[in-house]
C-alpha cells in the first residue's frame, strides 16, 4: 500500500463529515446519540487502518530481518564447513609430523644401538 493511499485511508475528509452533518436535526435526542454512536464508530476504524498499516510495517521489518538472519546463517554454515575442513587437514599435518618425527627418532634409536652392539 502506498502513503498516498495510506494517508487518503487515515485522514478524514470534508465529505465524510457533510455526509454526517445532521446539525438541522440536532434537538431530536436519538439523532443526537446516533451521531455520537457513528462518530465513535468512524474514530475507532481510524485508530484500527493505523494499527493495521503499523502491523504492516512491523510485519516488513520483521521480514527484512528474517531474510538477514537466513543469509547470515548460509554464511555461517559456509565458514563452519571451511574451518572443519582446515581444521582436519591441520590435524593430518600435525599427525604426519609426529610420525615423521617418531620415524626419525626410532631410526636414529635402531642406528645407535647397531652400532653399539656390532662396535667398531
Amino acid at each position: 500500500m502506498s502513503d498516498v493511499e495510506k494517508a487518503a485511508l487515515l485522514c478524514s475528509d470534508d465529505d465524510d463529515d457533510k455526509i454526517f452533518d445532521l446539525s438541522k436535526n440536532r434537538s431530536d435526542p436519538k439523532i443526537n446519540r446516533l451521531q455520537n454512536q457513528v462518530s465513535d464508530v468512524i474514530d475507532g476504524m481510524k485508530v484500527n487502518m493505523e494499527k493495521v498499516v503499523e502491523r504492516g510495517q512491523n510485519l516488513e521489518a520483521l521480514n527484512e530481518r528474517s531474510e538477514n538472519l537466513s543469509v547470515s546463517g548460509d554464511l555461517f554454515s559456509k565458514r563452519a564447513r571451511n574451518m572443519r575442513k582446515h581444521m582436519w587437514l591441520r590435524t593430518c599435518r600435525a599427525r604426519m609430523y609426529l610420525g615423521i618425527t617418531l620415524g626419525s627418532i626410532l631410526i636414529l634409536i635402531m642406528f645407535f644401538f647397531y652400532r653399539a652392539f656390532n662396535g667398531k
